[in-house]
């Protein structure tokens, strides 16, 4: 046998085995990716909540309504914090409420100059009257 056809042979063997180990090496990285349970070792070792510590938790907690801004003694710096609120609009406001008194529903603000339905929608979930 020549010299020539063996190393051929070696090297179409050598090729063979990469692709080999290419496509399993693909087919693993795929099991990770879209089947990771599977890598997570005995499910038996996953801890799961008891009923009655999960129940006792969730009557633990509290959920607090956030502290609405009120439009009517709110300040400048105040205003500002709100969404799409910014230094003029805030002034604006502060104005509005100077020469026409307080505001008697949060739908009011749509009559200071800038504030459309968009921006009091934006805004409805953070002022209140009160």
């Amino acid at each position: 046998m020549d010299l020539e056809g063996m190393v051929d042979k070696h090297y179409w063997r050598a090729v063979t085995f990469l692709v080999v180990v290419i496509l399993i090496g693909t087919g693993f990285w795929g099991l990770r990716r879209f089947h990771p349970a599977l890598f997570l070792g005995k499910p038996d070792l996953i801890a799961v909540p008891d009923d009655q510590q999960s129940q006792n938790n969730r009557q633990k907690i509290v959920v607090e309504k956030p502290k609405l801004l009120n439009i009517n003694m709110a300040t400048s710096d105040e205003l500002q914090s709100l969404p799409n609120i910014g230094q003029q609009m805030a002034q604006r406001i502060i104005q509005y409420r100077q020469e026409h008194g307080q505001f008697h529903t949060v739908d009011a603000l749509t009559e200071v100059k800038g504030i459309g339905e968009k921006t009091l929608e934006k805004l409805k979930p953070f002022v209140d009257i009160k």
